[in-house]
């Protein structure tokens, strides 16, 4: 087929269905160049007027995770937009025959996330991030194609991402209506890599289904694990089966203490334009509870002149009694335990999960999760009451499951 659009645009043929018009390939001649069609039909000129002045919001928005609609229009029937095309075919066309690994899925969401939150700059938010609203160039980024148009909650922001996760991974067109459902089929898809990543990754999408994340934080989780994956390629080992790892860089969000510097840090890369507006989102989100990025945040560094604890190897004391005490300058005034978890699993190593800067309910089901013991003591601090501000081991410590670690929290600035 062939359709001539104000004597300027011809429309050649139908490309993907989408939730509300067709996307169409075609021409734009007078310039000689390819372009992509989005059509929606309708004849009501009140809502076509409404969808130009949607369309006319987002026209400037240039980010290349985004194709850049370079014209729109109305005729009679339909309303159009012109965007640029690109090298590629629609993601969900070519869903089923890729198989991404999963530090691949960890990029290509993260780079689109990246997108979102310098969309949220431009005012422009909501955006569907569902397969099927997605471009895929041939040097493999995704692109959103309608962005002026709101997604459905399980579509866009953190959830979004994490159902789009779920997608790449298991190659999937559709999105469960239960995290069970997906936790099984992602299991399966993660089933190549380190159990203990595995657990970290699944637990943080069970939390974004359960909206306890934000699109900040859920950044910050992805960083981390493409970081994690670029220290592991570097050093040629799998990084859960290194010795504990020495601190690299202090957790600034969080860190009270003078940070002890390591003499080579592994590289860090930076988030960019996106990466400044993390620092605020981080800190909304330890606010609101949404905490389980910091399962993967750095590690925290220990006051100068203190060393990391070291790792256990056998604990089969009782955990001690309330009226135990610190090395802290103020006694603690609560202590209490958690017996769970209290079969030491053999030789099993787990992860210790960064518990800073969380609400102490949330601590000890992180702690619990990762197949730890836990006890806590309440003491004077300059933190937000109820809020974890040290830990013993540190984030990232690699330790026997059913070890038992502890954390303080504070009970606010002493009256």
């Amino acid at each position: 087929m062939e359709k001539s659009i104000n004597q300027r645009y011809v429309l050649t043929e139908p490309i993907l269905p989408m939730l509300s018009g067709m996307l169409y390939s075609g021409k734009d001649l007078p310039l000689r160049r390819d372009v992509v069609f989005f059509v929606v039909e309708s004849t009501d000129e009140a809502a076509k007027e409404a969808y130009i002045r949607k369309l006319r919001e987002v026209a400037p928005l240039s980010d290349n995770r985004f194709l850049h609609i370079l014209d729109v229009g109305m005729e009679p029937n339909y309303i159009f937009a012109v965007l640029k095309t690109f090298d590629g075919k629609p993601f969900i066309q070519e869903l089923k025959g890729h198989r991404f690994t999963p530090e691949e899925a960890v990029s290509k969401v993260l780079e689109l996330g990246k997108g979102l939150m310098d969309a949220l700059e431009e005012g422009i938010s909501g955006c569907s991030v569902h397969a099927a609203n997605l471009w895929l160039n041939d040097d493999g980024q995704l692109k959103i194609i309608n962005y002026w148009e709101k997604g459905t909650h399980a579509q866009r922001g953190a959830q979004g991402l994490g159902c789009l996760l779920y997608q790449i991974l298991t190659r999937s067109e559709s999105i469960p209506v239960t995290f069970d459902t997906m936790e099984h089929r992602l299991r399966e898809a993660l089933a190549a890599i380190p159990r203990a990543e595995q657990e970290l990754l699944i637990a943080t999408l069970r939390r974004v289904w359960n909206d306890q994340e934000t699109l900040a934080s859920l950044m910050l989780v992805l960083q981390s694990l493409r970081q994690e994956t670029a220290i592991r390629q570097e050093v040629s080992m799998p990084v859960w089966d290194r010795q504990v790892r020495e601190k690299t860089e202090p957790e600034r969000a969080y860190e009270e203490e003078d940070p002890v510097e390591e003499e080579e840090a592994p590289p860090r890369r930076s988030l960019g334009r996106a990466g400044r507006k993390l620092l605020v989102g981080t800190a909304i989100a330890c606010l609101g509870g949404a905490a389980a990025f910091v399962w993967l945040g750095k590690d925290q560094e220990e006051p100068s002149g203190k060393s990391a604890p070291p790792v256990q190897t056998e604990h089969h004391a009782p955990v001690q009694p309330p009226h135990q005490t610190y090395d802290k300058p103020a006694g603690p005034e609560v202590v209490e335990t958690n017996e769970s978890n209290q079969k030491q699993a053999g030789d099993e190593i787990v992860i210790v999960p960064n518990l800073i800067g969380l609400q102490n309910d949330t601590a000890g089901k992180q702690a619990m999760a990762a197949g730890l013991r836990y006890e806590f003591a309440i003491e004077v601090n300059e933190r937000e009451e109820g809020t974890v501000f040290r830990q013993e081991p540190a984030a990232h410590t690699q330790v026997p499951k059913g070890t038992e670690i502890k954390y303080w929290v504070s009970k606010g600035k002493q009256q």
